[in-house]
Parts: C-alpha cells; structure tokens; sequence
C-alpha cells in the first residue's frame, strides 16, 4: 500500500465506514470482464493497457487523449506532435468535440490523423437535439476530422431528463445518428453530462439498447455528493455500456487543494470499472507522464480506496463540484454527504 494515511481522518468508526464503502466500489469482477486476458501482458509491455468499450467490438486505451486541450495548444505543429506522440505511447482514443475551439480542435486532430486513421479511435460529440441541426453538426465534424466515419458520437452535455427525451423521441437527434450508423458514417453511439446523476440513470435505464456508452465525472470527491460512480456506474454495468471517465481531478480542485496527487487520482478512477479516463493535457510531456502512469496501474486495495475516501471527505459539495445541479425534484438519491 503506497498511500500514507491523513492523520486527521484515521478515526476508528469512520475507516470502518468508508473501507466498507469503498468495497462496493471495487467491482473486481466487472474489471476483470473489461480488460481482455489477450491483451493485458503484451499491451502492458509496449504501450498504454488497453480496455473493452462495454458491449462494442472496440478495444481502446486507458488514457484517452482530450481534444479541447488540442484544440488551444499554442500551434498546429505542436497539436500534431502531440497526437503522434499519443499513437507511438500506444494511446488510441482521442476526444473531441463540435463545438470546441469553434471546430478547432477537430480540425487540428483530423490534420494529425489524416495519414494514421486507421490507429486511431476517434470520438466526438454533438450538440444536436433534433435531426436537423444533429446532421449539421454531424457533417461538420466528418469534413473537419477528415474522415468518412466517427467512431463514437455522443450527445453532448444533457444536463436534464426533458433534454434527454428531446433527443430520443420522434424526430429527435437519435433518428439522424442511427441513420448515419446504417450509412456507415458513425459506429457506435453515447452521451455525456455532469450535472446530474439521476438523468444519466434515466437515459440508460430507457435507452439502453440505442446507447454505447456514457461519459460522466469519475473522482475521488464524487462518491461524497450526487455520485455519479455510486449510482450510474452499476446502471452501466448492468446493461454493459462502456464507461468514460472525465474530470477525474475535479477541474483542477483535488491539485489545487493538496488532497491527493496525480497519481492518486488517476489510479482511483482506472480502479472503477471505467473503459477509458478522458485526460486534457496540456503538453506532450504531461502526456507521457499520464501514459507511464497508465501502464504501471495496479489496482487499489480497498483500504488504499478508504484512505483516499476519507482524505477527500471534507472537501465535496457543490463548492468545489461546481458542475454538479441536483433537480427539484431530487428524491431518488441522497444529496447529502454519504459519511
């Protein structure tokens, strides 16, 4: 065990309670179905481990590439090398988005990509809630990424359960993206958002059979308040959506506040049952140091989970978890912190 215990946060009924909480976030078994046995020697080796993406035929990386990050490097030149650099660490999901950078950020990867397509596994997202404007967002993002298909699209930022039925309701963005499957143009198909768990358990509960995956926050103050990994996570597995991680360092907050390192906080995202961890990064050296850390993962203990639990405790709330909004209506979950 590698993490040192705070000193203030060592009370007996208190480890007890979170060494129990932490067991249920294991989930060893579903780990262990996520990483193929072909895969984990060899890849472990020679690049970034790789990990299957729920019920798709993809395997991708652990560490998956950011595009906004991409999208404001200082030149294109340097965004390119980033990429290649990505591919040679033997990352190959890379993020991105419509709508960031004002399409920057999928021109620059589509430049990056044009002659290595076929290494990478490329994702972006759409703001589209209806057909029309989907599809003109969806055409953008093929001419700017270059390329004749998308990997995997996902609807961007659904904040609410009205949103949500908007997209998948008659003549909602749905039907223009499993048309565009039947085309060839996209393979697989998810959604993202941050704000409210009770919405993202909504939409795989009732959809789950039109969706892949789904992109939410995975971090070690989420558990305390509107936990996504307490209450979405189990809904993913039990209908095998692949699971993508983001602000796995709460926008920056567990750095700036002292309460846990990079390590920490990218080895406690990688120990949940997570097919990738969305990382920004600003620099190919900072891409390096999250791939090294990547390949040298192992898996925590539940008390090392405990440890790192109880040290993050005092410092959930939507203070620091800004992007987090329960609804009015908030009854299913707890809003309240679970020590």
């Amino acid at each position: 065990m590698f993490f040192k215990k705070d000193k203030t946060s060592t009370r007996r009924h208190f480890l007890k309670d979170t060494i129990t909480f932490a067991a249920g976030l294991c989930f060893a078994e579903n780990l262990t179905a996520i990483i193929p046995k072909e895969l984990t020697s060899s890849v472990r080796e020679t690049g970034v481990p790789k990990r299957r993406l729920g019920k798709t035929e993809a395997v991708v990386s652990m560490l998956c590439v950011g595009g906004y990050h991409i999208g404001r490097m200082r030149d294109e030149n340097y965004a390119t090398r980033m990429v290649h650099a990505a591919l040679d660490e033997g990352a190959n999901f890379f993020d991105s988005a419509w709508c960031y950078n004002d399409g920057m950020s999928e021109q620059r990867l589509g430049k990056a990509l044009k002659n290595r397509r076929d290494k990478a596994f490329v994702m972006t997202k759409n703001h589209g809630r209806d057909i029309d404007t989907t599809l003109y967002q969806l055409h953008q993002s093929l001419n700017r990424l270059q390329t004749d298909y998308i990997d995997l699209l996902q609807f961007h930022n659904l904040q609410t359960t009205e949103e949500a039925e908007s997209i998948f309701r008659e003549g909602g963005a749905i039907e223009a993206v499993l048309q565009a499957k039947k085309e060839g143009k996209v393979r697989y198909v998810g959604f993202t958002g941050h704000r409210n768990p009770e919405v993202h358990v909504k939409i795989i509960q009732r959809y789950h059979h039109l969706i892949d995956t789904v992109q939410m926050p995975v971090n070690l103050v989420d558990p305390h308040y509107l936990s996504f990994i307490r209450h979405v996570i189990p809904e993913a597995i039990k209908h095998d959506i692949g699971i993508l991680a983001m602000k796995t360092i709460a926008n920056g907050i567990l750095l700036k506040d002292q309460v846990a390192t990079i390590k920490e906080c990218l080895y406690f995202a990688w120990n949940q049952p997570i097919s990738t961890l969305v990382s920004g990064m600003d620099s190919i050296e900072q891409m390096k140091e999250n791939a090294n850390l990547a390949r040298q993962f192992e898996r925590l203990s539940e008390e090392d989970q405990s440890i790192l639990l109880a040290r993050t405790a005092p410092f959930c709330g939507i203070e620091r978890e800004f992007y987090k909004h329960p609804s009015q209506n908030w009854r299913i979950f707890p809003s309240q912190p679970i020590h």
